[in-house]
């Protein structure tokens, strides 16, 4: 883990999970656009420690809400998908966060001054989950299928505090909203090309 991180990590150990967590991701079933997230184990009816709104259509494209998200207090951060460039602009706290995705390797890249440089990078086996790297290229990080159910699992491997596991959730469905963009753009240009 790169100095800038460990040092992070260190400084905030008397508030941060000193283990690994996983935190379930889950569609709300009222609502196609907003994700539930509980700590793993948690039934869907309980209170979720966040929800996440996604719309593709108007910004925020990505909100990440404390709780239910009962009303604009509860906002934690919301994300803008870029629509002809490759970098999106995330605000976190009221903090402004860049997040450029890489057209060549596909990885999406971000820096912030508590984290330093982060790195989301889709796994080549598998496609569907992400991973999140420091700059040493430790794994911190990943969203994947659960191997239980069809929802999504959220695991972060290092000490951490609130405001790290928000940058994760908010950069890491940022992720995977501008991938899912991304394939539904290609598929579009592709159904174009071979209906002409």
């Amino acid at each position: 883990m790169s100095a800038h991180c460990s040092s992070f990590f260190s400084s905030r150990s008397h508030t941060a999970n000193p283990r690994a967590v996983s935190l379930s991701l889950r569609p709300a079933p009222w609502d196609p656009t907003k994700v539930l997230v509980h700590p793993a184990g948690y039934p869907i009816e309980a209170p979720p420690s966040y929800s996440v709104l996604i719309c593709k259509e108007k910004a925020p494209n990505v909100v990440v809400l404390r709780g239910w998200g009962a009303g604009p207090w509860d906002m934690v951060g919301d994300a803008r998908l870029p629509s002809l460039s490759s970098k999106s602009h995330l605000t976190l706290h009221g903090q402004s966060i860049d997040m450029r995705l890489s057209q060549m390797s596909g990885h999406f890249s971000l820096q912030t001054s508590f984290t330093g440089r982060l790195k989301w990078k889709t796994n080549m086996l598998s496609g569907r989950i992400l991973e999140l790297h420091d700059t040493s290229g430790t794994k911190i990080a990943t969203i994947q299928p659960s191997k239980t159910s069809g929802e999504k699992e959220l695991e972060i491997y290092v000490p951490h505090d609130g405001q790290f596991l928000e940058l994760v959730l908010l950069s890491g469905m940022t992720a995977k909203a501008m991938t899912k963009a991304e394939n539904e753009a290609a598929v579009e240009v592709l159904g174009s090309i071979l209906g002409a």
